[in-house]
């Protein structure tokens, strides 16, 4: 593949993005466009084609400034950016090389279109060399920089068989100690789960959180995410989990979404001033069982293990360690020189 032979297509409205999405490696939940309308704001599709136009190689999904002139970020956006849609019986060495020709391909058509490029890839992105050797041989300004990210992968396979014995599946004995002795004191405790039909009580919970930790978020941005939820809901593509004490008080609730390839989860937070010590343990467990065993799904994303805190408490779920980027560049003047 020569990218000389590249074409940037702009997606219509009749157009099956969502096809794309589903066969790509890299397309995830975040890239869907029922997820991103509910998102709101504005989003940039493309396809990558190849020859006369009607062979899609890859596409590219992108946040963008009102006046559209920006690619940005936005937090409940997790990936994005460039989806390969390559024959998987194609070579491995020639289908790495055609990956490294769209990226270098997108690299370019972007600087024409925008002011700055950027976006978070997936962890199915693996090569990264594109980016890091656009143009090797100039000044720092004119490269990208490459934000290196982590999250956990967990397997939860094993809980499709172990309906009745959960902790002699793998997935429990994966867990960290603490996590394992969470889950018991839970049971010991009276804690349960119940799904929501709505993702109220959550977003209250969660504004309330933001409040404590000095990290307030906007009315906007939580009525974005109560729209995220809600529309996951009523399309089948999320649930709400409540966790209740002895005493049937929801203290904690959880949100997960997924799509044909696996859960990711989404938001949680807490009751602000009633609290059990394995009330986080417990939403994320029974989620697992629930998402394993009804929707068949055998993975979950945790979607960021970035801060001490948080990132410590998800990998004691037993995951696998994953990486993936944030990238951006600016463009300068004569960036396409």
């Amino acid at each position: 593949m020569s990218k000389s032979k590249l074409s940037l297509i702009p997606v219509t409205e009749k157009d099956s993005w969502d096809e794309l999405v589903r066969s790509s490696a890299q397309g995830s939940l975040f890239s869907e466009r029922f997820y991103l309308a509910a998102v709101g704001g504005n989003h940039h599709y493309y396809f990558v084609k190849q020859g006369t136009g009607t062979e899609i190689k890859a596409g590219v999904v992108v946040v963008v400034s009102e006046d559209g002139r920006t690619c940005e970020l936005d937090d409940l956006v997790v990936y994005g950016g460039i989806l390969f849609d390559l024959d998987p019986k194609r070579q491995m060495v020639k289908r790495r090389y055609d990956e490294f020709q769209i990226v270098e391909f997108v690299i370019e058509q972007f600087s024409k279109i925008y002011d700055s490029v950027e976006f978070q890839l997936s962890p199915q992105f693996g090569d990264m060399r594109p980016f890091q050797w656009y143009r090797y041989h100039d000044d720092y300004r004119y490269k990208f920089t490459l934000n290196l990210r982590y999250t956990s992968l967990v397997d939860i396979s094993s809980l499709q068989e172990f309906i009745d014995n959960e902790e002699n599946s793998p997935c429990f004995k994966n867990m960290e100690t603490v996590r394992r002795y969470s889950v018991r004191q839970a049971r010991q405790k009276g804690g349960r789960i119940t799904q929501a039909n709505n993702g109220d009580q959550l977003i209250d919970f969660y504004q309330l959180l933001m409040e404590r930790q000095g990290e307030s978020r906007s009315s906007a941005k939580l009525s974005s995410m109560k729209n995220v939820i809600n529309t996951l809901l009523k399309m089948d593509r999320g649930s709400v989990y409540h966790v209740l004490n002895s005493a049937k008080e929801v203290v904690y609730a959880v949100c997960y979404g997924w799509d044909s390839k696996r859960a990711y989860y989404l938001f949680g937070a807490g009751h602000p001033e009633v609290s059990e010590p394995w009330q986080g343990t417990l939403a994320h467990w029974e989620a697992f069982k629930d998402i394993a065993q009804r929707l068949n799904i055998s993975e979950v994303d945790m979607e960021g293990v970035n801060s001490p805190q948080r990132g410590w408490f998800k990998l004691g779920f037993g995951g696998n360690l994953a990486p993936y980027y944030h990238v951006f560049k600016k463009n300068l003047p004569n960036d396409n020189q």
